[in-house]
């Protein structure tokens, strides 16, 4: 039978069952043994001939369950990178936590992110341009201090990451049509195409194609207050620090991916050189 030890092990189970059975004084067996006092009292107190579990009892979560969805769903929706997702989480967010334990609470990649297309200069290797846009709408059911129902609408441009989003009380075939318009607007890229994902949408005088597929995410409730979750949400509003999140992916931190550029600089190059 294969026996595993504690590497710095002096003693084997059956010294020790032997250390508990023995009439013998403690110093006698540890010069008999060759074994410090310390080593011969520690097991003779013991019940037992197998090594302690070295994991502790208790593990002190840092993060609540919350923000552990929250953060996986930031990294499946952004395809952020571990350090860049940690700058969103401490400040952006507000939730103080380290690299080590966001990674420990971080899922593993799904199959859909496991399979995405190549972004950033592989993709552009690859002669795939940033030329669409993947428009989301995703109802939310808040606590009550938060406005309850709400409507979260956003959009990503797969190649760059270029991420934008705004929170909505409602919505109606007007508002989506200006939101459109306006994340037209502030995307740098030159979109030819968009995706809707649960929802339709119309784009008069714009020569851009439009597909429409079905929803990909149900409506998600949020029980406790969002400043219980997201610390930052204290002193700005929610649809202010969902805005402030985008800002700051799309220029905050430039990506090795994108060539060391932020999305928003990789795209402006990109329209620069048409």
């Amino acid at each position: 039978m294969e026996i595993k030890l504690h590497a710095n092990a002096t003693t084997t189970p059956r010294i020790r069952r032997y250390l508990q059975q023995s009439d013998k004084s403690d110093r006698e067996l540890a010069v008999e043994l060759g074994i410090s006092v310390t080593t011969v009292r520690r097991w003779r107190n013991r019940e037992q001939v197998s090594d302690n579990h070295t994991t502790p009892k208790v593990i002190h979560k840092a993060m609540r369950q919350e923000q552990v969805t929250l953060v996986n769903t930031l990294r499946d929706i952004l395809g952020a990178p571990l350090d860049e997702l940690l700058l969103l989480v401490n400040d952006v967010l507000g939730i103080p936590v380290s690299r080590a334990t966001l990674n420990r609470y971080l899922k593993p990649a799904s199959a859909t992110q496991k399979g995405a297309p190549l972004q950033g200069k592989k993709a552009l290797k690859a002669g795939i341009v940033p030329h669409q846009l993947e428009l989301h709408h995703l109802p939310l059911s808040l606590h009550m201090d938060d406005g309850g129902e709400q409507h979260l609408l956003w959009a990503r441009e797969p190649v760059s990451g270029w991420c934008f989003a705004r929170l909505y009380a409602g919505v109606s075939p007007q508002l989506l049509t200006r939101w459109v318009q306006a994340l037209l607007e502030a995307c740098p890229a030159l979109i030819q195409s968009i995706e809707t994902f649960g929802f339709d949408i119309t784009l008069p005088g714009q020569d851009i194609a439009v597909k429409v597929h079905a929803q990909k995410h149900s409506a998600v409730q949020v029980a406790a207050p969002l400043q219980d979750i997201i610390p930052r949400a204290k002193s700005v509003p929610a649809g202010e620090l969902l805005i402030q999140l985008c800002e700051f992916y799309n220029q905050g931190k430039a990506q090795k991916k994108l060539g060391d550029s932020t999305p928003q600089a990789f795209l402006n190059a990109l329209r620069r050189g048409n």
